[in-house]
């Protein structure tokens, strides 16, 4: 942990010489507790972002691919990220640890589109999130990034309320009930963009 204390600071550092961070709504992440972090994705700074101006530490889900390279997944096994393989249909393993993530009270950060999706472009979401939450019985926090991550620019980070599943709990869990929840994080997402 100490490792990812080191990173957290001088990402800070540099965060604040290289751009303008606006950060709104830091009280709506629960100081202690599960919950499901789910934000857009359309910089790779977008990980870097949550985990700096986050107190706790999310457990990511990144795709397996970044574990490939032995210093980055050195660093994502630090900060207690964990492999996802998006060619499965489920994966399993990845699903069993984003439960017990949440079952042990922790949060799990998950980027919902599952790659960067630049501004102006549209990619459909995966139900993963909506899922995960269902299973983890956890509240869902919709977190926005927008900004231009160039020298001095204005990086927003809008974090919403906790979103509760209760209403869909105790349903059969379908590929339209996930699609119909995915749809409503998203939508929230989309709406705090244009308050950015």
């Amino acid at each position: 942990m100490w490792l990812y204390c080191i990173i957290k600071f001088f990402a800070k550092i540099y965060y604040f010489f290289a751009f303008r961070m606006i950060i709104i709504g830091k009280e709506n992440i629960p100081a202690e507790g599960s919950a499901v972090l789910c934000c857009n994705h359309s910089s790779n700074y977008d990980p870097v972002t949550m985990a700096a101006y986050i107190d706790r530490l999310p457990r990511y889900i990144a795709k397996k691919e970044l574990f490939e390279n032995k210093f980055l997944g050195s660093v994502l096994h630090t900060v207690k990220a964990f492999p996802l393989d998006r060619e499965a249909v489920i994966d399993m393993k990845a699903f069993k640890i984003a439960i017990n993530v949440l079952k042990s009270g922790e949060m799990l950060g998950i980027f919902a589109e599952g790659t960067r999706v630049k501004e102006g472009e549209e990619k459909d979401a995966k139900a993963g999130v909506a899922l995960f939450a269902l299973k983890g019985d956890a509240p869902v926090i919709p977190i926005c990034i927008v900004g231009k991550h160039k020298f001095r620019g204005r990086i927003t980070m809008r974090i919403g309320e906790p979103m509760s599943l209760d209403a869909y709990r105790g349903q059969k869990v379908t590929t339209e009930l996930l699609k119909e929840i995915t749809d409503e994080i998203m939508e929230k997402i989309t709406e705090m963009k244009g308050l950015a």
